[in-house]
This record gives C-alpha cells, structure tokens and sequence, in this order.
C-alpha cells in the first residue's frame, strides 16, 4: 500500500471509530459504521485492483460514455415529461422546485444526478483529446445536458469551475502558485467584506433564484458557533440538532448538513474532517504532478482530467454531502491516484537505476 491507499483506510476507520464512541445507541452505530466502513474499503480494493494499466483507466472512461448516452433518453423523459420512468423500480417521485423540474433519474437526488454529470466531464474531455471522435463529443453533450437538466445551483457552479480547469491545461505547472493565490484571495475576500466568506460563495455567488444559499450559509454560521462542541468527537448518531437552534423556518425535521466537509466533522470530528481534506488534498497533487511529469501530451490529458474530476469532487463537497452511487465515482477518483503514485515511484526507482 502507499501513502494514498493508507490515508483512505485510515480515514475510513479512524472515523468510524469517533462515530461510535460519540454515538447514545452504541450496538446500532457499530452495526452501521462497521458495515459502511466496510464497505467503502471493500469497494476501494476492488476499484483498486481493477486499474493494472493506463489501457485500463481508458476502458473504464470509454465505459462512463457508453452508460451516459444511454441515460440521455431518460433523462429527456424525465425533464420533458415530469415522469421518472426509474419509478417502476422503486424511485422517489418527481422532484420540484418553483416550477422547475429538477431531474434525478436513478440518482436520490437531482444535486447529486448534476454532480456526478459535471464529475465526469473532464475525463471525457481526456479522452477527446487522446482520440477524437463524434461519439465522445455526444457523451460530453450528455453530461452537459444533465447538468442543466439538474436545475441545481451546485452542478453549474461545478461545471463552470471544470471548464476553467480544462482550460488551465496550458499552465497546469503553475498549479500550485494558483492554488495558493486563491487562498490568499479567499482570505483577503474574507477579512475585508462585512460577512464571512460564505456568505459570498452561497448568496454572492447566485446561478439560479431557487437556490437555498441562505440554508448553507446557516449551516456554516452554525458549525462555527458550535464549534466546541463538535470538534473532538463530533455528534455520532444523535446528530448536530442545529435546526433548532439556528433555522428561522421550524418545518425542518433534522440538520440537513448540505456540505460534504462539515458532515465529516460532525459525524467523525475536526481531525476526521482533517484526514479527508488532506486526503483530497493528496489526490489532487499526486494526480496534477504526474500529469505534468508526462513527455506525452495525451498522457498529460489522460492524467489531467483526473486531475480536474478530483477538483471538482472537492467543489461539489462545498454544497452537498455524497451519498449512493457517486461515493463510487469518488473511491475510483482516488484509486486512480493511488494507481498514479505507483507509476510516478517506478518511474522514479527506474531513473535512478539507469543512472
């Protein structure tokens, strides 16, 4: 194992550790943390010992193209008809929101539907690059529809943010300069305006009316406030309850924790939340400095559009919480980083050899 397929399962089980030592009902949290633990370590080796070689990680890409050109018809259907015909298997009903449709398809959540569409763009985008061809723009096509087809605030914002990141191909090697850049700017935007930051990203920040910026923004508010009270061992399975404490609306049942990041940190901990953002974090580099390390510009697209999926996880993280079939999509994001630090030691142990 390297240091990428450490982090995760240190992650994972340092977590569900938290989880159960802060939860009221200890024999249901083990139950559930046990069995999700589990699970996401089980889905990860195996993601992991599916990729042997680049040809793999193609076909795998080749095969997200196939599968979103075949859901464009529903999808269609969904959008135009108000009907989900996913229904007859057991899904939710129509979502709605002031008028709007919000397509979901087989996804439990419209956000999530969009999400994963805008995920998977830079990949496809990859694969253009490596080889042209009209069934590979037609999948992208895909994707772009399903994002507007979302009618979610989120997945636009995360597509606009993947369209950037592809552009930045040309100065990729300056990456690290313009991550630090961003941080200094997001700070200075910080301390200088009268609202926090959040306040910029969820209502400054405004895609669509329907948009609930001002429910993140609470959220944000609120895990601040309470800080103290979450940072060591966060709520386990009793939740953070901040709805009844902060929400002006006294509909809301539980603390919906729309961000990925801070759901970290509530179930598991500030140093849980800490283990994934670092994890994040290690991805993004591994997969960025190996692209960059590439002689081959098709190479250097294979690897960058991984590179771009994992900034745009870490986008999507800042407005929704994964769950269903995209943490998927996040295991393989980083089972391919993980495939990457391999290649980039080898190429390194070879050098030094030749040497």
């Amino acid at each position: 194992m390297n240091t990428i397929d450490k982090l995760f399962i240190l992650y994972n089980v340092f977590g569900s550790i938290i989880y159960f030592i802060s939860s009221y009902n200890k024999f249901g949290a083990f139950i559930l943390k046990s069995g999700a633990c589990v699970d996401s370590i089980i889905l990860y080796i195996v993601l992991r010992n599916a990729i042997y070689t680049k040809d793999d990680i193609r076909l795998i890409i080749k095969t997200f193209s196939i599968c979103v050109i075949i859901l464009l018809p529903f999808a269609m259907f969904e959008f135009y008809s108000a009907n989900n015909l996913f229904a007859i298997l057991g899904r939710s009903a129509i979502s709605l929101r002031n008028g709007e449709i919000r397509t979901a398809t087989t996804f439990s959540h419209s956000i999530l539907f969009g999400s994963f569409a805008a995920a998977i763009i830079p990949i496809l985008y990859a694969e253009y690059k490596i080889k042209p061809s009209i069934f590979k723009l037609l999948s992208i096509s895909c994707c772009i529809f399903f994002v507007y087809a979302s009618s979610s605030s989120g997945p636009i914002i995360v597509l606009m943010g993947v369209i950037f990141f592809l552009i930045f191909f040309k100065w990729k090697q300056y990456g690290s300069s313009f991550a630090w850049f961003m941080l200094a700017t997001a700070t200075f935007i910080h301390f200088i305006r009268n609202n926090p930051l959040w306040y910029f990203l969820y209502v400054g920040i405004k895609v669509k009316d329907s948009s609930t910026g001002w429910h993140r923004v609470l959220l944000m508010d609120a895990a601040v406030k309470e800080f103290w009270n979450w940072w060591l061992l966060g709520y386990g399975d009793l939740g953070p309850q901040w709805h009844t404490k902060y929400w002006p609306y006294n509909h809301a049942k539980f603390t919906d924790v729309t961000n990925h990041y801070l759901l970290e940190g509530v179930r598991g901990g500030f140093f849980t939340m800490i283990l994934f953002v670092f994890l994040c974090f290690k991805v993004i580099k591994t997969l960025g400095s190996f692209s960059i390390s590439q002689n081959e510009v098709k190479d250097q697209w294979l690897w960058w559009g991984f590179t771009v999926m994992m900034i745009a996880h870490c986008i999507t993280f800042l407005s929704v919480a994964y769950f269903g079939q995209i943490t998927m999509l996040l295991y393989l994001t980083i089972a391919v980083a993980a495939f990457a630090h391999d290649e980039s030691n080898k190429a390194i142990q070879e050098n030094t050899l030749l040497q």
